[in-house]
C-alpha cells in the first residue's frame, strides 16, 4: 500500500502529440494508445535536451547582472553630474571616457575593483541606537560616491577605479541634521542658516564649500551608528577632495574660511574613528592654514579699506574656527606634553559669542583672551568661550611644569614656582566657580560642551597636583603635596561622576576628547591608590575604587563610538 510494485510511468519518452495534448502517454511502441485511438501518426524525439539550466548558467546570470547594475549606475552618474548642477559640484570621470573636465579632476591610476565595502556600523550594548531626527529640508540630487576600503587610497588606488554607492536626499537630510544636533555643539564652527543657504543653492557652490559639506557628512557619520555602511567611503572620498584641493592650489595668498573648516572637521573624525596618528598630522595641517589665514589676528586694528572684512556673520565663523583649532592644539599637547604651535601671547582675536545670538545673527562683542585670564570678573560666556578659557589653564599649568622642569635641571632651585603656582590656583578656582554660578548642575546635562568644561577644568587641578609631586622631592612643606593630592582625588572622582553621568546623554554626544580627561582620572585614582593606601580608611579605599572602575568602564563604553577610548585605553593597561 505504501509503495509500489511498478514503476509510475513507462521508461521511454512521451510522443509528441501527447506532450503538445498535454495527456499522459502510455509510450506503447510503434504508436501509443493515444495516437492509435485518434488513428495519427505517433512520433518520438529521442534527442530532447534535458530539462532545468546548464551548469554554472546562474553564477553567470548573476555576474551579467552585477556587471550591468555597475554600468547602469555609471551611467546615471555620468548623465546626472553632466547635465545636472545639483552634484555638490563633484564629476567622477569613467576611465574610457576622454576628453571631459571636471572641477576636481581625477588622475587615471590603475587599481583593482572592490567590490564591497566592510559594514562598520557600531551598536551599543548598553541601549538601542538614536535614530536621526527627521529634517523637512531636502537637499538637491544625490551624490555618487565611490565604495572605498578602510584604508586611505595609495597613488594606485583611485576613487574611480571602484564601485558606486548613492546616497539619497533623506539620507543627505539626515547626516546634516545630526550633525547639527551632535557635531556642532562641540565643534561649533558654522551659521547654520547660513550654511543651509549655500548647500541648496549647489549651482554657485565653490571647491572649498564642496569639501566642507562633504565633512559634514564625513563628520555626522561618526556620530550615529545607522550610517556606518557608507562612512569610510565618506571619509576617503573627502580627504581626497581635500588633498586635490592643496595640490591644485598654486602660491597665491588666496584661502577660504571653508578650507580650514573642512580639515577642522576630517581632523576630529580621524581621532575618533581612524587613528590618533593620523588625526594628530591632520591636526598639523589645520595650524599651518589658520597661521596662513591669520585666524589669530582678526580684530587687531587695521586701516580702513573698501575690502576690509564687513560680515560679522562670516567674521564670527573665522573667531569660532580659529578657537576650536587652538582648543585642539591644547588638547593635542596636554595629552602628549608637547609645546603649542599656535602662541597665546600672539592671540589678537575676541573670543566666540554665545551660539544662540550667532545662529539668529547677532554678533554681540566679546572680551579677548588675555583681558579675561586677567581679569578676575564673573560673567557669563559662551560654552566654547568657557572651555577655550578652561584649557588654556590646563596648558599653562603643562607650561608651568615642563619650566619648572628645565629650571630645576639647571639651577636647582625653580625660579617664581611659588608665584606662578598660585596665580594659576587662583585663577582655575575663580573659573571654577563661575562655572558653577553660570552653569549649575541642573543644566549641566544639557550641553555636552559645558561637560567637558568641568572636565577640562578638573584636569587642570590635576596636572596642579603632578606639579607638586614632582617638586616634592625637593619642597619640604609636605602637608601642601597632601593638600594637592586630595584636591586631585577630588577631581578625579569628579571627572568619574560627570563620565558616568554622561551615559544619559549619550556618548554619541560626548566631546571627541572627553577619553581624554577620563583617563587623567584614572591615572590619579590609581596613583593616590598606590601612594596614600596605607593611610586610607576602608570606606575610602572603596569609595576610590568605586570612581576608578567607573573611569575605566566609560573609556570601555567609549571605545564603541570613539577610538580615542581605544588608544587611552592601551595607555591605562601600561600605566598599571
Amino acid at each position: 500500500m505504501y509503495g509500489r510494485a511498478e514503476p509510475r510511468q513507462q521508461p521511454g519518452y512521451a510522443c509528441e502529440e501527447c506532450r503538445k495534448k498535454k495527456l499522459r502517454c502510455d509510450r506503447q511502441r510503434p504508436q501509443c494508445g493515444a495516437c492509435a485511438n485518434a488513428q495519427i501518426p505517433c512520433e518520438v524525439n529521442d534527442r530532447r535536451v534535458p530539462r532545468g539550466p546548464k551548469k554554472g548558467s546562474i553564477g553567470a546570470l548573476r555576474s551579467r547582472i552585477v556587471a550591468l547594475e555597475r554600468r547602469l549606475s555609471t551611467s546615471q552618474a555620468e548623465d546626472g553630474m553632466t547635465t545636472d548642477g545639483h552634484d555638490l559640484g563633484l564629476t567622477v570621470e569613467s576611465p574610457a571616457k576622454e576628453n571631459v573636465t571636471t572641477q576636481f579632476s581625477l588622475p587615471d591610476w590603475d587599481g583593482q575593483q572592490q567590490d564591497h565595502l566592510p559594514n562598520n556600523s557600531i551598536s551599543l550594548a548598553w541601549g538601542p541606537p538614536e535614530t536621526a531626527p527627521h529634517s523637512p529640508l531636502l537637499f538637491p540630487d544625490p551624490p555618487i560616491l565611490p565604495t572605498l576600503a578602510t584604508s586611505y587610497p595609495s597613488p594606485k588606488q583611485s576613487p574611480t577605479s571602484v564601485g558606486d554607492v548613492f546616497i539619497t536626499d533623506l539620507t543627505k537630510a539626515d547626516l546634516i541634521q545630526i550633525y547639527f544636533d551632535r557635531v556642532h555643539p562641540i565643534v561649533p564652527i558654522l551659521n547654520k542658516p547660513k550654511t543651509f543657504k549655500w548647500i541648496t543653492d549647489g549651482k554657485s557652490m565653490s571647491e572649498a564649500q564642496q569639501c566642507l559639506q562633504y565633512a559634514i557628512l564625513t563628520a555626522a557619520t561618526a556620530f550615529s551608528s545607522q550610517f556606518g555602511g557608507f562612512q569610510e567611503t565618506m571619509y576617503t572620498k573627502t580627504r581626497f577632495m581635500l588633498d586635490q584641493l592643496d595640490l591644485n592650489g598654486n602660491d597665491s595668498l588666496i584661502c577660504h574660511i571653508e578650507h580650514v573648516q573642512a580639515w577642522i572637521l576630517i581632523t576630529f573624525y580621524e581621532f575618533t574613528r581612524t587613528n590618533y596618528r593620523r588625526g594628530w598630522l591632520s591636526a598639523g595641517r589645520v595650524f599651518r592654514l589658520v597661521q596662513f589665514l591669520r585666524l589669530y589676528d582678526l580684530d587687531s586694528p587695521k586701516p580702513l579699506v573698501p575690502d576690509c572684512e564687513d560680515d560679522p556673520i562670516l567674521l564670527e565663523e573665522k573667531r569660532r574656527t580659529f578657537w576650536v583649532a587652538y582648543c585642539l592644539d591644547r588638547f593635542i599637547g596636554v595629552s602628549e606634553g608637547a609645546p603649542m604651535t599656535l602662541s597665546e601671547e600672539v592671540v589678537y582675536t575676541r573670543l566666540p559669542c554665545p551660539d544662540p545670538e550667532f545662529q539668529r545673527g547677532l554678533v554681540p562683542q566679546e572680551s579677548f583672551l588675555a583681558e579675561t585670564m586677567s581679569s578676575g570678573e564673573m560673567r557669563p560666556y559662551s560654552p566654547l568661550a568657557e572651555c577655550v578659557i578652561l584649557v588654556t589653564i590646563c596648558s599653562r599649568a603643562l607650561s608651568h611644569k615642563q619650566i619648572c622642569t628645565i629650571e630645576t635641571l639647571y639651577s636647582n632651585i625653580a625660579l617664581d614656582f611659588s608665584s606662578r603656582h598660585d596665580w594659576l590656583d587662583g585663577m582655575l578656582t575663580r573659573r571654577l566657580n563661575n562655572l558653577q554660578v553660570t552653569y549649575p548642575s541642573l543644566t549641566v546635562a544639557e550641553n555636552p560642551m559645558i561637560i567637558f568644561s568641568y572636565m577640562i577644568a578638573h584636569a587642570a587641578v590635576i596636572y596642579l597636583c603632578r606639579i607638586i609631586e614632582t617638586l616634592s622631592r625637593l619642597d619640604q612643606n609636605q602637608s601642601l603635596v597632601w593638600e594637592f593630592q586630595e584636591r586631585g582625588l577630588w577631581a578625579a572622582q569628579e571627572i568619574a561622576r560627570l563620565a558616568k553621568e554622561h551615559e544619559h546623554l549619550g556618548y554619541f554626544k560626548a566631546h571627541t576628547f572627553m577619553p581624554l580627561t577620563i583617563y587623567l582620572s584614572a591615572t590619579r585614582l590609581a596613583k593616590h591608590l598606590e601612594v596614600r593606601k596605607g593611610e586610607m580608611e576602608a570606606d575610602q579605599i572603596e569609595n576610590v575604587e568605586k570612581s576608578l572602575h567607573a573611569s575605566i568602564e566609560a573609556l570601555q563604553k567609549l571605545q564603541l563610538v570613539n577610538n580615542l577610548a581605544s588608544y587611552y585605553l592601551q595607555l591605562l593597561q601600561q600605566y598599571t
